[in-house]
């Protein structure tokens, strides 16, 4: 049986602090989509999230479309959430974003430097939709289940 290079990756981190206990403390946390607290949205599935932060209409409860918001370029979060939502190494999401522009397509998801603002923005912005690592969460926004599952699940896509 042949497996892909992310089912191969996501086996692995999910065998390495059973293999190598002191690795578990520095495993990175999973990623979670989040929107404001106060947002009706609970789940989101991958392909939606992906549309999202390829800027396509997409409207969530309500009719509210909802918005990407990025962190920066070059960040870890940004590098493996690009990859496992978008399926794109930084170089081919740049590519990307060139050909849009060329073409008068849709414009990148704003990017927003730093967490704590990162948090502010998707908090008070209805339809804002960004990621976190689990441990940057706070009261003011809330992680979304990604295809019903939690970021502590067997099957979490995002990490």
């Amino acid at each position: 049986m042949k497996l892909s290079r992310r089912t191969f990756l996501q086996s692995s981190a999910l065998l390495l602090p059973a293999l190598h206990p002191e690795a578990a403390a520095a495993a990175p946390d999973a990623l979670v989509p989040i929107v404001a607290a106060s947002s009706p949205l609970r789940d989101i599935s991958l392909g939606t999230l992906r549309r999202v932060f390829l800027s396509e209409i997409v409207s969530g409860p309500g009719g509210l479309r909802l918005v990407g918001f990025n962190q920066p370029a070059g960040t870890r979060a940004r590098e493996l959430f690009d990859r496992i939502v978008l399926g794109m190494d930084p170089e081919q999401v740049a590519r990307y974003w060139v050909d849009q522009r060329i073409r008068g397509g849709a414009r990148p998801p704003r990017q927003v430097n730093g967490i704590a603002l990162l948090r502010q923005v998707i908090a008070r912005f209805p339809g804002g939709v960004g990621y976190l690592n689990v441990s940057e969460l706070d009261g003011s926004v809330r992680a979304l289940t990604v295809n019903g599952a939690t970021h502590d699940a067997a099957n979490y896509p995002l990490r």
